[in-house]
């Protein structure tokens, strides 16, 4: 009973900065402290919380926004989420994220789980992910 509350509340905190992150309904080209999204003072600590959530559809669902509205403070759970992650499209979909934010360190995660994946289509979406990151840096 007790873990059923507690997924509740994470829920409830999950939709209440999806619901907060929503009216930001413009396209963000530059990665964004989640304080110019939203003023809400527990918007971060509910969307990491989310990132961590045992809760796969929250789980992902944080994970989209972080890359969606490319929130840097995100990356360090993304990180460490990557690295937990049972799930190959989760893993993928955080690459993708990473590679949206565009740090060194983020980037340098997806290079490993390109080379290092025991799925071949997440070392495939990683691979693909890096090599673009490359290309649109000659250009």
């Amino acid at each position: 009973m007790k873990s059923q509350d507690s997924i509740k509340n994470k829920i409830f905190s999950i939709v209440l900065v999806i619901m907060m992150i929503l009216p930001a309904s413009f396209t963000l080209a530059q990665n964004n402290s989640i304080n110019n999204i939203t003023g809400h003072k527990y918007a971060l600590d509910n969307l990491l919380a989310g990132i961590k959530s045992e809760n796969e559809g929250v789980r992902r669902s944080s994970i989209y926004f972080a890359g969606k509205y490319k929130i840097a403070e995100t990356e360090q759970a993304l990180i460490d989420q990557l690295k937990n992650e049972p799930n190959p499209a989760t893993r993928t979909l955080i690459a993708f994220v990473l590679y949206e934010l565009g740090s060194e360190e983020g980037l340098a995660e997806v290079n490993k789980l390109a080379r290092n994946d025991i799925d071949p289509n997440v070392r495939r979406m990683s691979t693909h992910l890096i090599r673009e990151y490359f290309a649109h840096q000659e250009n």
